[in-house]
């Protein structure tokens, strides 16, 4: 493995890591506000994963998954999360 690859790979087990206590903090929490801000971060700590993996790997497509995913995943869980803290609300 290059150093590259190792920088990586270190990136992707920090990722992880947070990823991994953001799962942690939902289950232990019965707050609903904490669950919807932490199922962000479970998102978009999933969306950079795929993106740091796909860095090493080439493919013409990967990149646009993750533009799809991050446009996507930057509007709709916005909007969702805003009806959940207003309690559903206009």
């Amino acid at each position: 493995m290059t150093p590259f690859e190792w920088l990586i790979a270190g990136s992707i087990a920090v990722m992880t890591v947070a990823l991994a206590s953001g799962l942690i903090q939902i289950l232990v929490t019965s707050d609903f506000l904490t669950r919807a801000v932490l199922s962000d971060l479970i998102f978009y700590a999933m969306i950079c994963i795929y993106l740091t993996w796909t860095i090493g790997r080439a493919s013409s497509i990967s990149y646009e998954v993750a533009l799809l995913a991050a446009i996507a995943g930057g509007v709709l869980p916005t909007l969702s999360m805003a009806r959940i803290i207003s309690k559903g609300r206009r």
